[in-house]
């Protein structure tokens, strides 16, 4: 076939086009030449009206060979193709057998001609009977068959009347003209039901205009075919002279389209009806308005099919409103759901925060006078811990749990929202303050009731900002109020409520002002590290100490932790603030004499991030401190997670560094911790440090940590007599006041060489 050239959108390959060019050229002069011997008579001998014929068949042969090897097309159009490449080819040896018929080269041809006509009849039409409908559900189908019932009823009226029913009237009835009128029918009847499976088959892969061509040709060389085998009248040139090329023209165009569809991958949706069954009904009714101008002699049977088909087509359309009335109402259904998703909440089910900013300002705008429209914004406290340790879906389960005690708690005039992540709000309207303020204390009752979430026993605290709007109040500026309130709330640190104060503004601007400055603050080096002695009982002498951080403001001066490590939870700095804090303090202890240790306070969000043990050993390698000399300080709080947690504990021990459980005591889970939790130290805290009272718990957490061969370390202590105390419980580690106050590095430093020096006498 020569070099291939890539095809160019709207255009077929080079070959396609030309080949195409050439059954055009070639089919129009065999019609001039056809109708020119209608006319004048023969031209030249029958055989050379063959040859014509042949000579179009070849280049749609080609064409057909050309999509039926073509890689880029579906294997089932490939194969369709094929097929068609032996048609046409058994067509060429069918006038192949007629031109030696008509040379006198043995009478058999003749017949072998007609019944390879058949059979090649047979093979081009055969797989457009495998084409699926488009219907999918009963109902589309039941309207599917009624189309085509349509359009059998019009097409077999059609045949009868133009084709056979001169066998039958004003003749007399003989076995030859019924055979005929029947072999019409039956091969138009049968035409029709294959074009019909063309026009609403839903075939993706193959061309839908290519179909039509094809379904074209099967028409007209089927049809035609059965025409000129049976009808009496036969042309000067022999109407399969005509028929023939005509059909492989539209075996061409449906070639061609299929090839230019390929290239430039166009496709169509299917459209959800045809046009055929009303052309059908319209071409009935021009019968009988033919029949009342001009009788025919079969005008009832004319008639009768016209309301058979009109009563066909009226069901259609009855099954077709249908249709659009079950579609309309899943329309509706579906606009419903999507306006519900759009609006709410996917996880819990609440409003989201377009449809509660929507209800908010209708309430701002449609409030009375003195009605009171009150905003509730509120945030789950310590709600980021659950998520790092205990994982997403547990945290999502918390949501729910949330979002269902909320909304019992409140009227169902009140509006209930999620707002994003642990973030909620409820809309009151027309409600009190005292009444707002009674349901909020409810709310947090109710979120601090332990509850079994995935297993686990949790309750939750949560912090509130009440604004209380009026009619004409901005929407925008009760939501900023609110949150405004909310971060006051959290700011206390112990949850509930705080209703909007004006200037609550001038404190949220300063809190983001010290967040950035904290920010700038980390990047500067302007943290500077402190450190506490941790000693042996009852001889004072220094085992240890504990990093603080401090703050060397530029303008404030010395910071203490108090000053900025609330800022710094809240905005996520405590995790680069703790990583800055742990490589300064293991560099300064790398120096220290001996085997002291330092011990470094990690945050809940350090500890839940996976990579942790990962910048603890980085912090070592860097400064050369042994691994067993850092003790890594938790809270119980901390500890009772599981998850990364968990996981970033074991990775800990695995370093050999060491675990120490601080504020021993005051958590709610003391006594599964000290079983579950590998930590290697406990300190006691120091509301626990006897001080002229009753030494029950001191003494009892040292048994407790003796049993689970663990080491105690008493903190806090102030005075001569606590220390003395818990020397007589059998403490030997303490560290306070009493001993030492927080101190810069060098003070440590000048400290440990002077107790050296002491020693060394």
């Amino acid at each position: 076939m020569g070099k291939s050239v890539p095809a160019t959108p709207g255009h077929p390959p080079l070959f396609a086009d030309r080949a195409f060019q050439i059954v055009t050229a070639l089919m129009t002069i065999n019609v001039f030449a056809f109708l020119l011997q209608e006319h004048v008579g023969r031209l030249w001998p029958s055989p050379v009206n063959w040859l014509l014929v042949i000579a179009v068949i070849i280049p749609t042969t080609a064409l057909c060979r050309r999509v039926g090897t073509d890689p880029a097309s579906a294997p089932a159009v490939r194969r369709y193709w094929r097929t068609a490449e032996v048609g046409t080819v058994l067509f060429i040896v069918v006038i192949s057998l007629r031109i030696l018929s008509e040379l006198g080269a043995g009478t058999w041809f003749l017949p072998a001609s007609v019944v390879l006509h058949v059979i090649a009849g047979l093979v081009l039409t055969w797989p457009l009977v495998g084409l699926p409908f488009s219907a999918r559900d009963r109902a589309r189908k039941v309207g599917v068959w009624l189309d085509l019932g349509t359009l059998s009823g019009a097409a077999g009226l059609l045949i009868w009347h133009f084709v056979a029913s001169e066998q039958f009237i004003g003749g007399q009835v003989t076995l030859p003209r019924v055979v005929a009128a029947v072999v019409i029918m039956g091969a138009g009847l049968n035409l029709v039901y294959l074009g019909a499976k063309v026009v609403l088959a839903g075939v993706e892969t193959f061309a839908r205009r290519g179909l039509y061509w094809i379904g074209a040709s099967a028409l007209i060389g089927a049809l035609g075919s059965a025409i000129s085998f049976l009808h009496p009248y036969q042309p000067q040139g022999n109407l399969l002279v005509l028929v023939l090329p005509f059909a492989a023209y539209a075996a061409a165009v449906g070639a061609r389209v299929q090839v230019v569809e390929t290239a430039t991958q166009a496709r169509r949706a299917p459209r959800g009806y045809s046009l055929m069954p009303y052309v059908a009904i319209a071409t009935v009714d021009a019968m009988v308005v033919y029949h009342n101008v001009w009788d025919t002699g079969d005008g009832l049977l004319i008639d009768g099919v016209a309301v058979v088909l009109t009563a066909l087509v009226v069901i259609r359309q009855l099954i077709a409103f249908r249709q659009n009335d079950a579609l309309l109402a899943r329309i509706g259904l579906q606009e419903k759901r999507f306006r519900h998703e759009a609006t709410h909440d996917a996880l819990t089910g609440l409003a989201n925060r377009t449809l509660f900013n929507e209800r908010v300002t209708a309430a701002a705008n449609d409030a009375g006078p003195d009605e009171l429209v009150s905003i509730v914004l509120i945030d789950l406290d310590d709600f980021k811990i659950v998520n790092d340790t205990l994982g997403h879906a547990t945290g999502d389960a918390l949501l729910v749990h949330v979002a269902e005690r909320m909304q019992a708690a409140v009227r169902s005039a009140d509006t209930v929202a999620r707002l994003g992540g642990d973030e909620f709000a409820i809309l009151f309207k027309g409600v009190e303050g005292t009444d707002v303020e009674g349901t909020l204390t409810r709310i947090a009752a109710a979120l601090l009731a332990p509850a079994l979430i995935d297993g686990e026993p949790m309750t939750v605290r949560a912090s509130f900002g009440v604004v209380d709007g009026r009619s004409g109040d901005d929407a925008g500026d009760l939501m900023r109020r609110a949150d405004i309130a909310m971060y006051e709330a959290k700011e206390r640190g112990e949850g509930g409520y705080e209703r909007y104060q004006p200037g609550m503004e001038t404190r949220g601007a300063e809190r983001s002002r010290r967040a950035a400055a904290l920010r700038a603050a980390i990047l500067e080096d302007q943290l500077v590290v402190f450190f506490q002695p941790v000693v042996t009982l009852p001889d004072g002498r220094i085992t240890g100490a504990e990093a603080l951080v401090r703050w060397q403001h530029p303008i404030e001066g010395l910071l203490g932790p108090g000053a900025f490590i609330d800022v710094a939870e809240q905005t996520g700095l405590i995790v680069p603030l703790g990583t800055w804090v742990l490589r300064a303090a293991t560099r300064e202890a790398a120096s220290w004499p001996g085997e002291l240790t330092v011990a470094v306070n990690v945050s809940a969000r350090q500890l839940g991030d996976a990579g942790f043990p990962a910048v603890v050993a980085a912090a070592l390698r860097e400064s050369g401190l042994p691994p067993h000399r850092l003790t890594v300080e938790i809270t119980e709080s901390v500890a009772v997670g599981g998850g990364a947690t968990t996981e970033n504990l074991q990775g800990l021990r695995d370093l050999g560094v060491r675990l120490s459980l601080d504020d021993f005591g005051t958590g709610a889970s003391t006594l599964s911790l000290l079983a579950t939790c590998p930590v290697h130290q406990i300190k006691l805290d120091r509301s626990f440090i006897p001080d002229g009272g009753s030494d029950a718990i001191a003494d009892a957490v040292l048994r407790m940590a003796r049993a689970f061969a663990l080491e105690a370390v008493a903190e806090g202590v102030e005075t001569a007599e606590q220390a003395a105390r818990l020397t007589r419980l059998g403490y030997e580690r303490a560290q306070g006041f009493h001993f030492a106050r927080p101190m810069s590095a060098a003070a440590l430093r000048e400290r440990l060489e002077t107790a050296a020096a002491v020693a060394a006498r």
